[in-house]
C-alpha cells in the first residue's frame, strides 16, 4: 500500500511535473527569461498591494526597497484609500517610499513576506501599521490561506524552506501554520508537502522517509528548470552581491499644526450627517439605524493573531531590523465596548518595548479621548490620522539627525 501510494502521489506527478517545467524552461529559454536589475522601473512602484504568481517586478520592488533602507510601510486596508493626499505613497512623492499590503495582511503574513527577504532586512527601515481589529474574535485566528498565499507565493516559500541562516522560531512558526491548514491547500508542491510534515514525531519519521525521499528529487529537479520557483533566491542573490548606498531620506521641513488643523477643517465639512464622527456617505450607506459595533475579548493563549505578532517581533529582533509600529485607534462614538481590547493592546505595547521598537499607540477606548477626524470611518485613517503617521515615520527614519 505504501509503494502504491508513493506511485499516484509522487511519481506520477512528477512525471507530468517533468513533461511541463521542460516546455516551460524552453519558452523561458527562447525569449531570453532573465532577471533584470533595473532600479529606473523599480523606482517607479511606490505601492503594491499583494503579490502576484505571473510576475515578479514587483517583488523585486520590495526586496530593492529593503536593500537600499527605504522607507516601507506594512498595513492593510488602509493602505487603499488612495484618494487621501496624507497617504505615504502620496505624502512621500517629492521623496521616496515604498508600501505593501491590502485587507488581510495580518501579522503572519507579514512575518513571511520579510523572512522570503531575511537576507536584506538588517537595518531596514519598516514601519508596521497594526489594527487592533486583528485582535478581537472575528479575525484572531490569524491570516487567512488566501490572504498568505498572496503575500508568500511558491518562490517565497521555496526561498524560507531553504534558508538554512533563518532563525529556527521563525521557521517552525511558518511550518507550523502550513501543517495546521494543509488540509485546505489544493495540489500542493513539493514545498509545501515537505514543510506540512516537518513537526511530526520521532516515531513517524521513518514512514515519512520515501515521501520526503521524492519530495526533495522534485524539488531538486524544480530548481533546474522552474525559473520562477528559485526568483526570489536569484533576486537576493543579486542584490545582496550588488553595491548599492542606501537611500538618503531627507527631514523636509513641514508645518504639521497647519496640515492638521486644515484636515480637521475638512473632516467636519464631510462628516455634518451624524455624531459618529465618519464620512457622511459611510455613515448613511453601513451605520445608520443601526446599533453599534460590540467586540469580544480573546484570551492571549487563544488568539493566534497575538501569537503571529509575538513572532513577528521577534524575528525583527533577531534581523537587526530598525523597525516601528503604529497601533491604530478604532472609531471610539461607532464601538460600544473598546475597552475589553485594552489588554490586549496593553500586551501588544509592552512587547514592542520590550524589543525596544518605537511605538505610536493611537488607540482609546474613551470617547472623550477620541480625537475626530483621526479616522474616516470606524477603522481607516483619514488625512488627520495620516499625518500622525507620516510625522512618525519622517521623525524617526530620516537621515538629516
Amino acid at each position: 500500500m505504501l509503494l502504491k501510494k508513493i506511485v499516484y502521489t509522487h511519481l506520477i506527478p512528477i512525471s507530468i511535473a517533468l513533461i511541463v517545467t521542460v516546455f516551460i524552461s524552453k519558452i523561458f529559454n527562447e525569449h531570453n527569461f532573465e532577471l533584470q536589475i533595473n532600479p529606473h522601473t523599480v523606482k517607479a512602484f511606490t505601492y503594491v498591494d499583494r503579490f502576484y504568481a505571473d510576475r515578479i517586478d514587483n517583488q523585486f520592488a520590495f526586496s530593492f526597497a529593503l536593500k537600499r533602507k527605504i522607507p516601507i510601510i506594512l498595513g492593510s486596508s488602509e493602505l487603499t484609500s488612495d484618494h487621501l493626499e496624507a497617504l505615504p505613497k502620496h505624502f512621500f512623492k517629492t521623496e521616496h517610499s515604498f508600501s505593501l499590503g491590502h485587507a488581510g495582511f495580518q501579522s503572519l503574513a507579514m512575518l513571511s513576506s520579510l523572512a522570503a527577504n531575511r537576507p536584506l532586512i538588517k537595518n531596514s527601515k519598516l514601519t508596521i501599521i497594526l489594527s487592533p481589529g486583528w485582535f478581537e474574535k472575528q479575525y484572531s485566528s490569524g491570516t487567512s490561506l488566501n490572504s498568505f498565499f498572496e503575500f508568500c507565493p511558491p518562490n517565497y516559500l521555496y526561498q524560507i524552506n531553504q534558508d538554512k541562516l533563518l532563525d529556527a522560531d521563525t521557521k517552525s512558526h511558518i511550518q507550523n501554520y502550513i501543517r495546521a491548514n494543509y488540509d485546505k491547500i489544493s495540489s500542493p508542491n513539493a514545498v509545501i508537502r515537505i514543510m506540512g510534515r516537518k513537526s511530526v514525531s520521532q516515531e513517524t519519521s521513518f514512514m515519512n522517509w520515501p515521501y520526503d525521499f521524492f519530495d526533495n528529487k522534485e524539488i531538486q529537479f524544480m530548481e533546474q528548470v522552474d525559473f520562477r520557483l528559485i526568483s526570489q533566491k536569484t533576486i537576493l542573490n543579486a542584490l545582496v552581491k550588488q553595491p548599492t548606498d542606501d537611500y538618503y531620506f531627507h527631514n523636509r521641513k513641514v508645518n504639521w499644526d497647519s496640515l492638521m488643523d486644515d484636515s480637521k477643517n475638512q473632516f467636519k465639512r464631510i462628516s455634518n450627517n451624524n455624531s459618529l464622527s465618519v464620512e457622511n456617505s459611510y455613515y448613511s450607506e453601513w451605520l445608520k439605524n443601526k446599533p453599534k459595533k460590540k467586540l469580544e475579548y480573546v484570551e492571549g493563549k487563544f488568539n493566534q493573531e497575538l501569537n503571529d505578532f509575538y513572532a513577528l517581533v521577534n524575528f525583527l529582533k533577531v534581523n537587526q531590523c530598525k523597525a516601528q509600529f503604529v497601533i491604530m485607534p478604532l472609531n471610539a462614538k461607532a464601538h460600544e465596548n473598546l475597552s475589553v481590547l485594552k489588554p490586549t493592546i496593553n500586551c501588544i505595547h509592552q512587547a514592542l518595548l520590550d524589543a525596544n521598537f518605537n511605538v505610536l499607540d493611537l488607540f482609546t477606548p474613551n470617547v472623550e479621548s477620541y480625537e475626530d477626524g483621526i479616522l474616516e470611518d470606524i477603522m481607516h485613517p483619514y488625512n488627520l490620522g495620516w499625518y500622525k503617521i507620516d510625522k512618525f515615520i519622517l521623525d524617526n527614519f530620516n537621515d538629516d539627525k
